[in-house]
């Protein structure tokens, strides 16, 4: 009896110190010891800085009178 293949999606998120790519790499090895290489379709990473950028000048956060 031969079984279908499925398509299975994982979206994660989590807070970190540490560099985003380095931490991507790993995550990439675990999952191809998981499901193998040939069976990693797509490793997809997006980081994003949690904190705001600083304004150059200071926050002043209102615009300039006209």
């Amino acid at each position: 009896m031969s079984t279908e293949s499925v398509l299975v999606s994982i979206e994660m998120r989590f807070v970190t110190t540490e560099q985003p790519g380095p931490l991507a790499d790993r995550l990439r090895e675990a999952m191809t010891m998981i499901v193998g290489r040939q069976a990693l379709e797509d490793f997809r990473v997006r980081s994003m800085p949690l904190a705001p950028k600083k304004r150059p000048g200071g926050d002043r956060g209102h615009p300039s009178p006209a």
